[in-house]
């Protein structure tokens, strides 16, 4: 047990020494919490340029004009009354997307003729893109319906008929779990644990191949603690576990002060959380562990780390990825995190609803820490019998 407390401390000594490591797990989740926390503060997309083009210039086209105009979503930065250059408008103007009104149209739509408005979207970004265009469809919806209802009335129908005769049927839409589509609740919090999967990652990557670097994998340096594999991985794992709770403590903090609805269980999410620690802890060790070179280690763990959000499904369907990505997402340890993690913050969910992401974590942890310690018993005992041999 002495010789345990006496690692422990030797693990600490070596995590302050490293001032980057641990600067950058005590601030950067703090940092970059605020930094992504005012990124996303709005929570959904407001105020996107749109140029009109009105070629009619009338009444009924005035009446489109200012309803555009008085869509939260959009920012009528010009209308115009002649055809402009698509290109020009939305590379120097910026516009999301130009909405043409043909020329006629108000005499197209009292005589029947169903004119056709035409909308010029900028996909370069899908998301500002899809936002826009929902929002000028419902725009023109609305006054479709406006338009049909009044043509009703006219011809004498009263106000209460002519909106049923104009609905053949009702669609009532229920959202549920984030019913306002803040992109704040949908996002955030994955980001932060991603940070911490990927600190993770980098930091113990290191872990005994930077023993390896400085002679000190031997009997006369970290050996002379201890000779169990079990017992110098959980040392190596101590500092960086305590770090992660740091990190959960600070998404609570940062939560609250974003305004984002805490989790309904947060000891599930504590647990998860914590699974996905260790579960990522021990891939990083068998990494270090393997490899001698700590820079080596570094960048393999690099290559895993960077595309694990975009790999686990968080903000694109895994369904719709080739069948060896998704096999490769689900050794991932943020993989099964994530999904357990947004059924919790997102959808009150229980342990028990999160059992499966639970059992794949808890796979992950038997996998990864029974190879490090079948790897790093082979690594003792040739250490060993190295030091028998110079002894000798």
């Amino acid at each position: 047990m002495k010789n345990i407390v006496l690692l422990i401390k030797r693990e600490f000594t070596i995590f302050w020494t490293n001032k980057v490591f641990a600067f950058t797990f005590l601030c950067m989740p703090v940092i970059l919490g605020v930094v992504l926390g005012n990124v996303y503060v709005r929570g959904k997309v407001k105020q996107q340029a749109v140029v009109i083009v009105d070629k009619d210039n009338t009444p009924l086209s005035s009446t489109l004009c200012d309803m555009l105009s008085d869509n939260p979503t959009l920012k009528v930065i010009a209308i115009k009354f002649e055809s402009i250059g698509l290109h020009q408008a939305m590379l120097k103007d910026r516009a999301v997307a130009v909405v043409t009104i043909p020329d006629r149209f108000e005499a197209d739509v009292l005589t029947r003729r169903h004119p056709e408005i035409n909308i010029y979207l900028n996909m370069s970004n899908t998301l500002t893109s899809g936002a826009v265009s929902s929002a000028i469809s419902a725009t023109a919806a609305t006054l479709n319906a406006g338009i049909a209802i009044s043509s009703l009335q006219r011809k004498g129908s009263p106000a209460a008929l002519a909106n049923e005769n104009y609905e053949a049927l009702k669609m009532n839409v229920f959202q549920q779990f984030n019913p306002s589509g803040n992109y704040l609740i949908y996002l955030w919090t994955g980001f932060i644990f991603a940070i911490m999967h990927q600190l993770l990652l980098l930091a113990l990557g290191s872990g005994f191949s930077l023993e390896y670097a400085s002679n000190q994998f031997n009997e006369g340096g970290l050996l002379r603690y201890s000779l169990s594999p079990l017992v110098l991985i959980f040392v190596k794992m101590v500092p960086y576990l305590l770090m992660s709770v740091w990190t959960i403590c600070c998404y609570y903090l940062l939560a609250n002060q974003f305004h984002i609805p805490l989790p309904t269980h947060p000891a599930a999410l504590f647990i998860s959380a914590l699974l996905m620690a260790i579960a990522t802890s021990s891939l990083a060790i068998l990494y270090s562990i393997r490899n001698p070179l700590p820079l080596k280690a570094t960048q393999l763990l690099m290559s895993l780390a960077s595309p694990a959000f975009s790999l686990s499904g968080f903000s694109w369907p895994s369904s719709q990825m080739p069948e060896i990505l998704q096999w490769f997402a689900n050794i991932i340890p943020l993989t099964p995190f994530l999904r357990a993690m947004r059924m919790v913050t997102v959808q009150g969910a229980n342990f028990t609803d999160i059992l499966p992401n639970l059992n794949h974590q808890l796979m992950q942890i038997a996998v990864y820490l029974s190879l490090s310690i079948l790897v790093l018993r082979k690594q003792i005992g040739i250490a060993s019998k190295q030091s028998i041999i110079a002894a000798k």
